[in-house]
């Protein structure tokens, strides 16, 4: 068993390590025909510390490095890319027609509103490299802080939320307490609408016994990267950031992993957001209320940003 985690925490970590080989100019142009025919944005979360490699997959299986033209989100400088290693949680996403017009890779992730006057929590991967970012409306998103040790920015969406995503007055994460998770998989290929996940707190560390995460079994899919996950009175556990990759553990250990996915917890959260001068709401600990009602509560702040090269 020690031998089978050491090689898992092993292969977690090698996206962190692995180089990318340049792409040729054939590779790193568009390819023609419809929506299928461009490449595939892919973000690796290397547990821990690590950095976040991101590249785009084209067609052909060439990796072509997403920030190729230099620009970096206002407050971070992004991570050399690197090419994925069969332990690497992975989260992909569609990259949309436009997007292959122009030859410039495009991510999307998910973001939700802390304060009323737009303040919004993603992940620094989702924003890492952008020459700019966007809503789901196309309107321009700014980026106010990144952390790329926590994987955590603050952006800054200019409009007023109705709702906020509200944080415990506690801090602590249980041992099977309820856990929902909004977000938008895979882009645009499910549509423009809010998507919903369920389960428990499966664990109080992340990969390699990383206690700034914790594992859940409510499930996170590409795109995920940056959504609220909840209690069940809809204040705030923490971010969606990443899941382990079946193929790669299977070759590791022998066995399927069964739901296992990470949230950043909402303390270094709520740290990270003190540090750039944002106090979020707080309030006590509340009976659950529900899927339906915590849904109903939490969806209006959360939307879908997307990452243009």
């Amino acid at each position: 068993m020690m031998r089978h985690t050491s090689a898992l925490i092993l292969l977690l970590l090698a996206a962190a390590c692995a180089p990318v080989e340049a792409p040729s100019p054939e590779a790193a142009a568009p390819a023609p025909g419809g929506p299928d025919a461009g490449g595939t944005f892919v973000t690796d979360y290397g547990g821990g510390n690590a950095p976040v490699a991101r590249y785009v997959r084209l067609p052909d299986g060439t990796a072509v490095p997403a920030d190729r033209g230099g620009a970096g989100a206002p407050g971070a400088a992004g991570p050399q890319p690197a090419r994925p290693a069969d332990g690497d949680a992975v989260a992909e996403v569609p990259e949309p027609p436009s997007a292959q017009r122009a030859g410039r890779p495009i991510a999307t992730g998910s973001a939700f509103a802390v304060t009323g006057n737009g303040l919004a929590i993603t992940n620094a991967h989702v924003v890492q490299g952008c020459r700019s970012v966007v809503d789901d409306q196309g309107r321009a998103v700014r980026v106010v802080a990144a952390d790329r040790r926590r994987d955590l920015a603050i952006i800054d969406v200019g409009r007023h939320f109705p709702s906020v995503v509200r944080f415990r007055d506690r801090n602590a994460v249980d041992l099977g307490e309820t856990v929902l998770v909004f977000g938008f998989p895979y882009g645009q290929a499910l549509g423009t609408g809010l998507n919903v996940t369920n389960g428990i707190v499966t664990g109080l560390a992340g990969p390699g016994g990383d206690v700034s995460r914790f594992q859940m079994n409510a499930a996170v899919q590409p795109g995920n990267s940056g959504g609220p996950a909840v209690d069940d009175a809809g204040l705030l556990l923490g971010v969606a950031v990443g899941r382990l990759n079946d193929i790669a553990v299977l070759r590791a250990t022998g066995s399927l992993p069964q739901g296992v996915n990470f949230a950043i917890r909402a303390d270094q959260v709520a740290r990270f957001l003190s540090e750039n001068g944002v106090q979020p709401e707080r309030v006590p600990a509340m009976t659950g209320l529900g899927a339906r009602a915590v849904s109903a509560a939490v969806a209006p702040a959360v939307f879908q940003i997307l990452c243009r090269g």
